[in-house]
């Protein structure tokens, strides 16, 4: 039972940037919930090397468990993977479908090129041809957007970020919820409520 019961903790915790994705404003207010600066648009073309742990493969980027993969794929400007490296996709891909080909994938995408050295995207989504981007630092703080990728694969990134650093908000205040997981360790999760409603999940802390 005691398997079991970390097994489902820790598949939530897998999930939760999902999670954290639908738990935004949407609608008219996408992305942002109050009147917010202009947004600019960064549009990258890059390519994704994915190296499996196969037989075959001298040096993978990845590593398979029951279920999901461990990620750590490289992004180049071009279709060479030993050249014009421009960052690495560090995350996860998960099963959930009834065949190969239904993954769920959830990265980090981590600039290492002079443009955007040390700046992030987050990117989720099925392999269905495109998927979200839900959050960034740095350069790309606050950012929103999407991907479309090919078999390559090339991605045409969509990347839309505000202007100024700042925008005209109601006052927020800080909400939480508390539970005891299954595992035992008290679980608290954070999100910004405006004060005649709650917006969007903050964040989360065990």
């Amino acid at each position: 039972m005691a398997t079991l019961s970390s097994s489902f903790i820790f598949l939530c915790f897998l999930l939760l940037p999902g999670v954290l994705a639908f738990a935004g404003p949407h609608g008219a207010s996408y992305p942002c919930p109050c009147d917010c600066p202009p947004q600019k648009e960064t549009q990258l073309h890059l390519f994704l090397h994915q190296f499996p742990a196969w037989a075959n493969v001298t040096n993978p980027n990845e590593v398979a468990f029951q279920g999901w993969v461990a990620d750590h794929w490289l992004i180049t400007e071009g279709p060479d993977p030993n050249k014009n490296i421009v960052g690495r996709a560090r995350g996860y891909h998960l099963l959930t479908g009834d065949t190969n080909n239904d993954w769920y994938i959830s990265h980090i995408y981590v600039f290492e090129d002079q443009s955007f050295a040390g700046s992030t995207i987050q990117v989720l989504g099925l392999t269905d041809g495109e998927w979200s981007i839900i959050g960034g630092t740095r350069a790309f703080a606050n950012a929103r957007g999407y991907i479309k990728f090919k078999p390559v694969p090339k991605l045409d990134v969509h990347i839309f970020t505000p202007q100024t650093s700042t925008s005209v908000c109601p006052a927020l205040s800080l909400g939480s919820i508390s539970f005891t997981s299954m595992s035992g360790p008290l679980v608290t999760i954070y999100y910004e409520k405006p004060l005649h409603s709650i917006k969007r999940i903050y964040g989360i802390i065990t």
